[in-house]
């Protein structure tokens, strides 16, 4: 293709934070800093909607402070092709080092469950949180460490409790604190909490009268995290002279053994090597958004696992992806599920939250419109990350219920030929990857 004979010293510019006043026109768009160096090249159908989230202006305002850099554009063809080719000659010409570079994702900081949970039970013995007893019973509930803090008439620690929790919440944890109640703000707001550990629900609740009875309290630890507790004589009492509450707590006892037994971590065993308070794990790099008009370019394969059909998207940088549909598919047997009516990214959402892995957080499911360039193919998808894709189908909870789901996570379960497809791919990727298949393919 013959380049159009230009200096980009010519062409219509502007600086890199005055991007919203770039034109609505289809352009080849370069970088430039102030000594006339093309640092980046790229293409959009819209300029400037391309530009309002640009997947590289967080790392390009960072090269801007110490040396100012400037859009200019070049107007052409919004037909995808004649862009593309010209996008990809001019990167050819100039080199520009950021179109040879990737995107920086940092490792992302996760914060255990175990540091979670003591962190929070450390903030809430602070507050004379009390622990009231442990039911092991606990009715349709799993077994409950009842825990007390104190309120006084409208005053109390709730706000300090309500913002320790939510702190707690913020963490990239898979340990949750739910406020499952509030009362009334004439009452005095005070919030009744919940989470879970290990099949074990921790109940925060909000009780007036705690300072009546804390002669003769004893201490324990709750997750290796010492409170002050209710001893025996005194639960006795309170049955006694509550005769209801035997009926809502049939098998309070109090708490002799730590029923969360755990080693307490101070913040010094927490900085040092020997007990990280975070653990890294592998990034994911984030899709870089297409401008509104946009299509993103992709190839396609498909494969054959025991008799289930799978197909598998690739990028321009090699990286593999499953379309929603093909997930709604194998698991519903619906290829082309309503995004709003159907509510797809908040089920993708949720699924990904009940993982057990927290890799996928904060993941961003965009609907885009994808061009499969070997068959001249045009679809509206949302782009799952094979690794993604495959950590979804392993787990059977979001898929199973039942006996089934017990006989499946625990291995016990006997392939069937009438099996669904959503079974055999779940079975198959318990012990093998995709990945493989791609590679062997692809040699």
């Amino acid at each position: 293709m013959v380049l159009p004979d230009i200096n980009i010293a010519d062409l219509p510019s502007v600086h890199l934070l005055d991007k919203n006043n770039l034109p609505n026109c289809a352009a080849i768009y370069f970088v430039s800093d102030s000594k006339g160096q093309i640092i980046y090249i790229g293409r959009a159908g819209n300029l400037v909607a391309r530009w309002r989230d640009h997947h590289r202006f967080i790392q390009l305002k960072r090269f801007n402070r110490k040396n100012p850099l400037s859009i200019s554009w070049l107007t052409c063809s919004n037909d995808i092709n004649t862009l593309s080719n010209l996008e990809n000659e001019f990167i050819k010409l100039y080199k520009p080092p950021l179109n040879w570079s990737k995107v920086v994702t940092p490792v992302r900081k996760i914060t255990p469950v175990e540091t979670a949970l003591q962190q929070s039970l450390q903030q809430l013995a602070k507050l004379n949180t009390v622990v009231f007893g442990f039911d092991p019973i606990a009715g349709e509930k799993p077994p409950t460490i009842y825990l007390e803090y104190p309120v006084y008439g409208r005053r109390g620690v709730s706000g300090s409790i309500r913002t320790a929790l939510r702190n707690i919440n913020k963490k990239a944890s898979s340990l949750k604190w739910k406020e499952y109640n509030t009362e009334p703000k004439s009452l005095g707001k005070f919030g009744y909490w919940e989470t879970e550990y290990n099949g074990i629900r921790i109940d925060l609740s909000p009780v007036e009268g705690l300072v009546n009875i804390m002669q003769g309290v004893t201490r324990r630890t709750v997750a290796g995290v010492e409170f002050i507790a209710l001893s025996a004589s005194q639960i006795e009492a309170i049955i006694k002279s509550a005769p209801n509450f035997k009926e809502d707590y049939p098998g309070l006892e109090a708490v002799e053994e730590d029923p969360i037994p755990m080693e307490f971590a101070s913040k010094s065993q927490l900085c040092n090597g020997n007990n990280k308070s975070v653990i890294e794990i592998e990034p994911w790099e984030e899709l870089e958004p297409m401008a509104e008009g946009e299509v993103r370019v992709m190839n396609r394969q498909f494969l054959h696992v025991d008799g289930v059909e799978v197909e598998i998207c690739t990028d321009d940088k090699g990286r593999y992806f499953v379309r929603h549909n093909v997930y709604w598919w194998i698991t519903q047997g619906n290829k082309n599920p309503n995004i709003e009516r159907d509510c797809v990214v908040d089920v993708l959402k949720r699924l990904v939250e009940g993982l057990p892995t927290i890799r996928w957080c904060g993941y961003r499911f965009r609907l885009e419109t994808i061009f499969f360039s070997e068959d001249d193919v045009e679809v509206r998808s949302i782009l799952l990350p094979l690794e993604m894709f495959e950590d979804l189908m392993k787990h059977p909870n979001s898929m199973f219920a039942g006996k089934l789901l017990q006989e499946i996570a625990s291995g016990e379960y006997k392939p069937k030929p009438e099996d669904s497809r959503c079974i055999k791919m779940c079975l198959w990727l318990k012990q093998n990857s995709l990945f493989p298949l791609l590679e062997t393919e692809n040699s």
